[in-house]
C-alpha cells in the first residue's frame, strides 16, 4: 500500500502524463499539471526539480510492468529458441498495450525536438536491450549461436519482433492484437532471426 507521499507522487505523474498526451511537452504547463493532480506548484517541484525531469519520469514509469518483466524473464540456462520465443511473446503483447503504445508516440513526438527522447531511451529500452544483448552474447559462447555482433543481432531481433505490428498500432490501422496473433508474428520473427544467426548460419 502506497504511503501519502508514493499516493501524490504517483497523481502528479498520472497528471502530467494526461496533460503530455494531449498538448505536448512544449506547451505543457507545470500549473496545470499540479492543478489536475490537486497539488500546488511548491508541491509539485518538491517531486522534481523541473518539466524535464517530471517527462522523462513519467515516461519510463508508464513502461508497465509486463514490459519490464519481459526483459526479467531472459535465461541462458534455457534452449535459444524456447527463451526467444517466449521473450518475444511477451515483449510484444507489453508493448502493443494501448498505454505503452501512447509512450511511444509520445517519445516518438519529443525525440526529434529536444534531448527528451535521448533521456528517455537511456533510462528505459537501451537498459532492457542491453540484457538481451548480453543474453545473445551468452549463446554465441556457448554455440547456440554463430560468431557475430551481439550488438547487431540484437537490432534485427527487436526489428523482427515489432516488424509486422508495431507502426500500423502507433498508427491506429491495428486496433488490437490477439495473443494468437502476436505468438505467429513472434515465431515468424524467430524462423527469420535463426535462419540468420542460428549455428552455422553463416556458411548457408
Amino acid at each position: 500500500m502506497r504511503t501519502k507521499t508514493e499516493k501524490k507522487r504517483q497523481e502528479i505523474i498520472d497528471a502530467a502524463f494526461q496533460v503530455f498526451s494531449e498538448i505536448g511537452f512544449a506547451q505543457a504547463a507545470m500549473g496545470e499539471i499540479a492543478l489536475r493532480a490537486g497539488a500546488s506548484k511548491a508541491t509539485l517541484y518538491s517531486y522534481f526539480e523541473s518539466k524535464e525531469e517530471l517527462f522523462t519520469e513519467v515516461m519510463c514509469e508508464n513502461a508497465v510492468d509486463e514490459v519490464k518483466a519481459a526483459f526479467l524473464l531472459l535465461d541462458p540456462q534455457v534452449a535459444v529458441e524456447k527463451m526467444l520465443l517466449d521473450f518475444g511473446i511477451h515483449y510484444l503483447t507489453a508493448v502493443l498495450a494501448p498505454q505503452m503504445l501512447a509512450v511511444r508516440r509520445l517519445a516518438n513526438h519529443e525525440g526529434g525536438r529536444s534531448d527528451l527522447g535521448v533521456m528517455f531511451h537511456e533510462r528505459g529500452p537501451k537498459r532492457g536491450w542491453q540484457m538481451v544483448m548480453d543474453l545473445l552474447e551468452q549463446y554465441i559462447q556457448q554455440g547456440h549461436l554463430r560468431s557475430c555482433d551481439a550488438r547487431v543481432a540484437t537490432a534485427h531481433l527487436r526489428g523482427l519482433y515489432e516488424a509486422e505490428l508495431m507502426e500500423l498500432s502507433i498508427l491506429g490501422v491495428i486496433k488490437v492484437s490477439t495473443r494468437q496473433l502476436v505468438r505467429d508474428v513472434v515465431k515468424r520473427a524467430l524462423a527469420v532471426f535463426l535462419l540468420a544467426y542460428g549455428p552455422g548460419a553463416g556458411t548457408r
